[in-house]
């Protein structure tokens, strides 16, 4: 009898043995990390890994979703997993970082966010909100910008530019009490690629208003307007 128990217990034994490294591997195949480094420029996002106590990896893949891609900050959390729980074969599957995440979405709501409060919303009941408090927003096309039914034409184009830059102004300068002398001017003075338009200011004695006078200088323009 004691044979027989002393059997079944090598056996046990021998079979936890056995089996301790199955488990090991089973247990290193998910786990949790902070994000360390991260390097954007390979095909795949390649980043270092703080996992477990004193436990750094370098050269982790992290997997992304086709069509979105991000570039976190330092410190932010990962999912890691490690192909049949080889720890020299890690794959980052999920990243987040609880310091910017948008909270308090409406049930269904989507958004895109950054760290620095830049935002796009999407939500049931305010359709799509973009917020961009520390920049500003560029929308480019090659073609036309449609909204709604309609089409937004580009607004400044080559063609565009050049008769901004070579129209003429028609006015009427008043001097004293005298006879309205009518002026032609040319396109606006450029500095340094821009478009300026001035008006000069002349002291209320004797009263006398003269706009786009040819002897204003370009260091007494008032404004200027850029054509980008």
């Amino acid at each position: 009898m004691d044979s027989d128990l002393d059997g079944n217990m090598n056996f046990v034994s021998q079979l936890n043995r056995f089996l301790e490294p199955i488990r090991v591997r089973i247990r290193m195949i998910v786990s949790r990390a902070i994000v360390s480094l991260i390097d954007d420029s390979k095909n795949m996002q390649i980043v270092q890994l703080n996992l477990m106590k004193d436990e750094t990896k370098d050269g982790v893949e992290r997997v992304q979703n086709y069509g979105f891609t991000s570039h976190p900050k330092p410190d932010a959390q990962a999912v890691v997993l490690f192909v049949s729980g080889n720890r020299d074969h890690g794959l980052v599957v999920a990243l987040d970082d609880s310091r910017y995440r948008l909270k308090d979405l409406p049930e269904g709501g989507v958004a895109v966010y950054d760290f620095d409060g830049n935002y796009i919303k999407l939500t049931e009941a305010n359709g799509i909100e973009i917020e961009a408090p520390n920049q500003k927003v560029t929308i480019k096309a090659s073609g036309d910008i449609e909204i709604g039914n309609n089409s937004l034409k580009k607004l400044v184009n080559e063609e565009f530019q050049d008769l901004f830059n070579n129209h003429v102004h028609n006015y009427v300068g008043f001097v004293g009490t005298g006879t309205p002398t009518p002026y032609t001017t040319s396109s606006p003075a450029k500095v340094a690629g821009t478009t300026s338009v001035h008006v000069n200011a002349v002291p209320p004695a004797p009263p006398q208003l003269n706009l786009f006078a040819d002897d204003i200088t370009d260091g007494e323009m008032t404004s200027k307007v850029k054509v980008e």
